[in-house]
């Protein structure tokens, strides 16, 4: 900012001699504007609030400004030295955030008029000179200020803001709404490079946009050069522009009115725009600004006159607007006027083809006397119209489905008859909770035809003779179904009509062939289990009757007849069940001698299977002792010693074998009949060994 303070100083004179070009009666007023002195936006500490730029590194040996929020410091005044002596004194400040409180020193020069030196219908334009972006409301809360900033002026006699620390920072919108409040036209100049930002990132992001949407029409933000020895240009330029620029604006928002404005500043002077802006003007190029108003209401307003207020954005100059409307037109005033006509029932005034009815009177004709409380004309102790209509005229119109002098009845409260109402409008009708049938119809839901024509067969017989007739349909005796009782499902010779076709079509057998077999029999299906029969029921849709045959073959057929009153269905078993015929004689000879036969092959291939186990034993067992065939005595268990000694009791002890014979040995040799042949002829051996000795 030393450049821009630099600069206006130099060129102070030369921005004063080049507004003078353009008008004589001008003044030059200055003020600064930094941060609340708070944390986090200002170093608070005695040390920084002495001088803020301690330790900052600016670069300057000076001691800066202690830190404030905004100072008026030179009041608009046409004397350019004490311009340039204020801007003189500004030294640097500093805060401790980038973002500045800028909006609280735009708002303070905006609304202290008389402190700042505003006159009244002179231009007034505020440039807005910086390098980073601002603050904005919600901002104050991260010092805990909570209390919104009421546009209020709070300078103090040194020009001071007294409130930075206690009410919070203006909002854009409360920026645009007070400098068109003032009438002030305001001129964003941006410069300097902060360590962030760009000044053209600066200008896109923050001050571009919110130009357009202030007073003045301003395109944009202006950029100020590096040395801002163009500021005489940016000064000249936009005060020229908003010289020779008008935009009429209408200060009241009327919702009853739509003001359009239309110019011929564009088209000059040959026909009109729709647009209330016109540029580059001079004193002999003027415009014509035409306002079209035109009326929202659809009927005359209680107040008829309105006023609002059309000015040039800008300046002070204004154009009040009073409309009124007139409702009236010579239609209503007599002779046109009919008072008490009879076009109106002799009950009021009929003007402008329509009817103005008199006091206590209503409708399109007058016709409806609407004197009298409603509870006098349509009271019931269950309300107006029993709730269930509107009084009109003192009479009740009653809603869809209730009827009486005061809506008492309800028409929709009846019997439904196949889910009619009364059976629908070709029986009967609901009057007040009743069926009010036809004449061809009776009962309490209109559901009974009093002719019988319905219920007569082909022979004029009444249901063919197997029941009564009751409310034009058929009641049927046990046994007996269908429209005209016709059908029989358990008389006799139901199943054996049936049974050709059920044979046929189930078992390709029968008396039908084929072809008669399709031509007489389809009705007839087949299925690999049938339905089981339930008892006769006369309201059941459908009886079965289930049905077992013999075919020629001896076999049993089952089969099913499903009689309804529209048709007969046959359903057949796929399976039939064939009985076993008599005993033959032969071929049970011959399997019981069959079974003896197998079960003697079978004992003799066990036996002989037994015997070989045994045999094949034993021959192991001689195998074994043919190994071995020196016995010693203690191992042979079938040896015995070759002489026997017989003791004679008739002899004493002292007979010595040895005296008697060969034929006493030989005889005790016959006696051991239990020896083996071999033994015997190894006794003889010895024997004889004996005798020669």
């Amino acid at each position: 900012m030393r450049e821009l303070q630099s600069s206006l100083k130099n060129l102070s004179k030369s921005i004063a001699k080049e507004i003078e070009n353009l008008t004589t009666d001008f003044q030059f007023g200055l003020g600064t504007a930094m941060d609340k002195v708070i944390l986090p936006f200002t170093r608070t500490s005695p040390r920084y609030l002495d001088d803020p730029c301690s330790g900052a590194g600016l670069g300057t040996n000076d001691t800066c400004e202690p830190a404030y929020s905004f100072r008026h410091r030179q009041t608009l005044t046409p004397n350019i030295t004490a311009f340039e002596n204020a801007l003189d004194d500004i030294r640097t400040t500093a805060n401790l955030d980038k973002p500045e409180g800028l909006f609280d020193g735009l708002m303070q020069a905006m609304v202290c008029g008389r402190k700042i030196g505003w006159r009244n219908k002179a231009r007034r334009m505020l440039l807005y000179a910086t390098d980073i972006n601002f603050h904005q409301a919600g901002d104050g809360r991260l010092a805990g200020i909570l209390e919104p900033n009421d546009g209020e002026c709070h300078l103090s006699a040194k020009g001071y803001y007294t409130k930075a620390e206690i009410q919070d920072y203006p909002s854009v919108g409360h920026i645009i709404q007070k400098a068109k409040e003032n009438n002030i036209n305001i001129i964003f100049v941006i410069g300097g490079n902060s360590s962030q930002l760009t000044n053209q990132q600066v200008r896109n992001l923050y001050y571009d946009k919110l130009a357009q949407l202030l007073p003045g029409g301003t395109p944009g933000a202006s950029q100020l050069s590096t040395d801002a020895r163009n500021i005489l240009n940016i000064v000249s330029g936009n005060y020229k522009r908003l010289r020779e620029t008008v935009k009429l604006v209408v200060n009241e928002d009327i919702e009853e009115l739509d003001v359009k404005m239309y110019t011929n500043c564009r088209t000059g002077g040959r026909s009109a725009d729709r647009t209330n802006i016109c540029s580059k003007l001079t004193i002999e190029k003027w415009a014509d600004f035409t306002p079209v108003i035109q009326s929202n209401f659809t009927a005359c307003p209680e107040n008829r006159n309105l006023t609002f207020t059309i000015f040039p954005e800008g300046l002070e100059e204004r154009v009040q607007v009073d409309v009124e409307h007139v409702c009236d037109c010579d239609c209503q005033l007599e002779p046109e006027a009919e008072p008490n006509s009879a076009e109106c029932s002799f009950n009021g005034t009929f003007e402008c083809g329509i009817c103005k009815c008199n006091p206590g009177w209503i409708g399109d004709r007058c016709e409806c006397d609407n004197r009298g409380t409603v509870e006098e004309a349509c009271g019931t102790d269950n309300g107006i119209c029993s709730s269930a209509g509107q009084c009109t005229c003192r009479k009740c119109e009653c809603f869809k489905g209730y009827s009486g002098d005061k809506c008492e009845c309800n028409d929709e409260n009846c019997r439904t008859y196949d889910k009619l109402l009364c059976g629908g409008l070709s029986r009967g009708r609901c009057v007040c909770g009743t069926c009010v049938c036809n004449e061809n119809y009776t009962g309490d839901a209109c559901e009974c035809l009093k002719s019988e024509d319905p219920c007569k067969s082909n022979n004029e017989t009444i249901c063919s003779g197997n029941g009564a007739c009751e409310c034009g349909r058929c009641v049927c005796n046990v046994g007996f179904r269908g429209r005209l009782c016709n059908l029989c499902t358990h008389c006799p010779g139901v199943c054996i009509d049936n049974k050709d076709c059920a044979e046929c079509v189930a078992f390709n057998q029968g008396l039908y062939n084929s072809s008669v077999c399709k031509q007489r029999c389809k009705n007839v299906e087949t299925a690999p289990y049938l339905q089981p029969a339930t008892a006769e029921d006369q309201n059941a849709p459908v009886t079965i009757k289930s049905c077992i045959i013999e075919d020629s073959f001896g076999c049993f057929i089952y089969f099913n007849v499903h009689d309804s009153d529209e048709s007969r269905k046959i359903v057949v078993k796929e399976t039939k069940w064939c009985p076993a015929g008599p005993p033959n004689l032969l071929l049970v000879g011959l399997s019981i001698a069959g079974a003896i036969l197998l079960i003697g092959v079978i004992l003799l291939i066990i036996w002989k299977l037994l015997t070989t186990l045994y045999d094949n034993v034993e021959f192991s067992k001689f195998e074994k002792e043919l190994l071995n065939p020196t016995w010693e005595k203690s191992e042979n268990p079938i040896y015995k010693e070759c002489v026997t000694k017989i003791d004679n009791p008739m002899c004493d002890s002292g007979f010595n074998p040895d005296e008697h014979d060969d034929k006493i040995l030989i005889q005790e040799m016959e006696v051991d009949t239990t020896l083996s042949e071999k033994q015997c002829h190894a006794y003889e051996k010895t024997v004889d060994t004996e005798d020669e000795k």
